[in-house]
């Protein structure tokens, strides 16, 4: 086998190898941005997340003075009533009444004030989620649009070799590049041109017999009976 054949096995080998490399990698490109994606997603959740607390507070604290208001409102009646009523028990039970209302209303007063100390230290924790997820974010979007222009970049890279391939091809005889596509398309991924060093082939790691070396010295390219490989011996 000319030492022509071989050169031009090597540099189509060269070319294959990293056009699968890329192609590879250009696999994994969208479950690695769908990853970041949904990073940015959970950030933005534990933004919401603190933005909600205090939102939730803020409700309660609505509600618990509208129901001090509301008692207040219905004390402030039961006074005006309890002026037109005759009856001494009747007027008891509004005291009563009045008074388990200013119980209520000292009760929804203290857990207001609570509230408030709960929303001041909400609000601090909500600014200081935002800017953090905000920071992180912001590298996640870098990484992001990098990812983007590698992917066109490798998408461009592949193009290029793939045009550049058949020129390659034309210079193997067919019934060698026939056997060089089996073995490139193989399953355990072994290089089909691999290299023979000390005797060891470089595909199966195994003694080369002496008839393969023999083939190798006189023809400067051969078949190792263990892999099919093309094996040959590198230049010194």
């Amino acid at each position: 086998m000319s030492a022509t054949c071989l050169d031009e096995l090597l540099k189509l080998q060269q070319l294959d190898l990293r056009l699968r490399d890329l192609e590879l990698r250009l696999k994994t490109i969208p479950q690695e941005m769908k990853s970041m994606i949904s990073k940015r997603d959970a950030i933005l959740a534990k933004t919401s997340a603190a933005a909600n607390a205090v939102r939730r507070i803020e409700l309660d604290i609505k509600s618990s003075e509208a129901e001090a208001s509301r008692l207040q409102a219905e004390n402030a009646k039961l006074l005006q009533q309890s002026s037109q009523v005759k009856k001494q028990t009747e007027y008891q039970a509004m005291l009563q009444a009045i008074e388990n209302n200013k119980k209520h209303i000292s009760d929804e007063e203290e857990k207001t004030i609570l509230l408030y100390d709960e929303l001041e230290a909400a609000k601090k924790n909500y600014v200081t989620v935002k800017k953090d997820n905000e920071d992180e974010i912001k590298i996640i979007k870098s990484e992001f649009d990098e990812m983007i222009d590698f992917s066109k970049k490798v998408e461009l890279e592949i193009a290029k070799l793939k045009k550049a391939r058949p020129e390659l091809q034309k210079q193997i005889p067919p019934d060698i590049f026939s056997t060089y596509s089996r073995l490139l398309n193989g399953k355990n991924g072994t290089p089909p041109v691999c290299a023979v060093e000390n005797g060891i082939c470089g595909g199966c790691h195994l003694r080369v017999t002496p008839q393969t070396e023999n083939d190798i010295f006189r023809e400067r390219m051969a078949v190792c009976d263990n892999c099919q490989c093309f094996v040959y011996l590198p230049e010194e």
